[in-house]
């Protein structure tokens, strides 16, 4: 049995974004990931893309989605299908802090920018990034 007591998991803060590594690469996981995301207001995930679908599930908060040529505002408790290759981002709007957890299936996903290039991990993004 591998438990993971959330509060012992390190939080990384970078411009617009915290990210907390629930299940990952780094966790013996082989098939999975899943980070746990707290966006401020101001905060934004600009426009990118992975190779895997993933599930963003929407805790607290409202964002502007963006999803390939659609535009809409989410609000919490939501969850968002994502599809392979499909560019996305979000944008925070409102008061309230953005909770989210994002689910890869896939043990260590790669984050692309619309033209096709590697962009750093959240954690790793010490650039402000372009919004949504």
């Amino acid at each position: 049995m591998t438990v993971f007591h959330h509060e012992s998991l390190p939080v990384h803060t970078v411009p617009r974004i915290q990210t907390r590594i629930l299940v990952g690469d780094g966790s013996g996981a082989t098939a999975t990931t899943i980070w746990e995301q707290w966006i401020e207001p101001g905060g934004h995930i600009p426009l990118h893309y992975h190779e895997v679908e993933e599930v963003l599930i929407l805790l607290t908060g409202s964002v502007e989605l963006v999803m390939g040529d659609q535009q809409e505002t989410v609000r919490a408790p939501a969850s968002i299908l994502v599809a392979p290759h499909l560019v996305h981002g979000l944008q925070h709007v409102g008061s309230e802090q953005v909770h989210l957890l994002a689910m890869f299936p896939e043990k260590s996903p790669q984050i692309f920018d619309p033209a096709g290039k590697l962009r750093p991990l959240p954690w790793e993004d010490l650039q402000s990034g372009e919004s949504t």
